[in-house]
């Protein structure tokens, strides 16, 4: 069973609103094992709404539109579906009575007259409750000529609270019970350090699989696999994904850091917490966004006393001690300074760990020594001092730059806190 989205609306076309409803529906269709192979927007246009609504019935099995139940001239959903299918809409009585109750109830005197467009629907279809606002959505089983299948149609508000409380209450329960009471059991498996196309070649085997289905989504510094497996429970479903999951691990263990909601610096505070170690950091090039990821971190507190930014050579050397013979003799961007920093820093912090980095985010101070992208990193821990050096490419952004080498100390971080 196949279900397409269609959202609704000019403002969306024109990006004045971010289109959440879609990314919110596309999830819980697959929560209940439903397909979703295509997401379309289209203004508020009669003619252009039949035209993708054409396509949809053609491909897809059940259509779940939002937006353009509004009482204004430009809300056209139910008229455009209506239209299309030749089909008149009919004014429901006690629809109208509903709308007079609730503008009564919020101090109106008067329903406004656009209002009654809303308590219009084709007759066969059957309303979605709005019990927060006026716009109803509606369920209609129809055949159409496009298919020897029936087709169903959801058409919900556009506001997303509104649209949510109608999907929990009414059409989730319809669809799952469609879909044949199929669960969905996923994992998100996350990598840093490997590029997707590295990471897929280890894994490719696993992409051909049916059941569970395996997909790799990438994003700066951080590669994601998701596994997801269907079944008529979940104990079933999760049974089927994990020797699958296993296997991805088995290939890419260096590379894996977390799942799901996981993030590298929740599980280095996970571990700093349970070991009771502290941890401070001494950042040039990354400008405290090494700190600011760390706390980010609810409970940081516990494990961080002591952070510096020291940009410039003068501030490395008045806040950290950094001898000005080491930064004369190797410069801001080595190895040598990068050590000096994470123990400096640990060392005036008085804490079990000292973290530094140190490098040129460009897009300007590279030299053929030392290019744009080229960033040092110090581990200080007890009497040993580790450091790494990485070259993360001139043609990356400034931006970029910054993030990969916060991703980089901080997975480097945690293999460490880990061994």
């Amino acid at each position: 069973m196949k279900a397409e989205i269609i959202s609704i609306g000019t403002e969306l076309l024109l990006g004045e609103i971010l289109n959440s409803n879609s990314h919110f529906i596309a999830n819980e269709l697959k929560e209940i094992g439903i397909d979703s192979f295509f997401q379309t927007t289209v203004g508020d246009n009669t003619k252009r709404i039949h035209e993708v609504l054409e396509q949809a019935l053609r491909r897809s099995d059940i259509i779940i539109t939002t937006g353009g139940l509004g009482p204004t001239d430009d809300d056209l959903t139910h008229e455009a579906i209506s239209s299309f299918f030749n089909e008149k809409l009919l004014k429901d009585t006690k629809t109208i009575k509903e709308l007079e109750k609730k503008f009564y109830l919020k101090g109106y005197k008067k329903i406004p007259t656009s209002n009654y467009r809303q308590a219009y629907k084709p007759k066969q279809a059957n309303w979605i409750a709005n019990a927060a606002g006026t716009a109803k959505g509606i369920i209609w089983k129809i055949k159409t000529g496009l298919s020897k299948d029936s087709k169903l149609i959801l058409t919900f508000p556009g506001v997303p609270s509104e649209m949510k409380d109608m999907w929990g209450k009414t059409a989730k329960p319809y669809l799952k019970k469609l879909s044949g009471g199929n669960v969905l059991y996923s994992r998100i498996l996350k990598f840093t350090g490997i590029g997707e196309s590295a990471l897929a070649e280890r894994i490719k085997s696993c992409f051909k699989l049916k059941n569970p289905t395996v997909a790799p989504y990438a994003a700066l510094g951080e590669v994601r696999i998701r596994v997801a497996a269907t079944a008529n429970n979940i104990k079933l479903a999760k049974k089927i994904a994990e020797p699958v999951i296993k296997k991805i691990l088995s290939k890419t263990k260096q590379y894996y850091f977390g799942t799901d909601n996981e993030t590298l610096e929740s599980l280095i505070g996970t571990l700093l917490t349970k070991r009771n170690i502290s941890i401070s950091t001494a950042e040039s090039c990354t400008g405290g966004l090494i700190s600011k990821r760390l706390t980010d971190i609810s409970g940081s507190s516990k494990y961080i006393k002591f952070n510096a930014v020291t940009y410039s050579n003068k501030a490395k050397e008045k806040i950290l001690n950094i001898k000005s013979k080491t930064i004369k003799k190797y410069g801001a961007v080595s190895s040598q300074t990068a050590k000096e920093m994470a123990e400096e820093i640990r060392k005036i912090a008085n804490t079990e760990i000292g973290l530094s980095v140190t490098g040129i985010a460009g897009p300007t101070g590279g030299s053929k020594e030392k290019p744009v992208g080229l960033v040092y990193f110090g581990l200080s821990k007890g009497t040993r001092v580790k450091t790494q050096k990485v070259n993360f490419g001139s043609n990356s952004s400034r931006a970029d730059i910054r993030w990969l080498a916060s991703q980089f100390a901080l997975k480097w971080l945690l293999d460490e806190l880990k061994n």
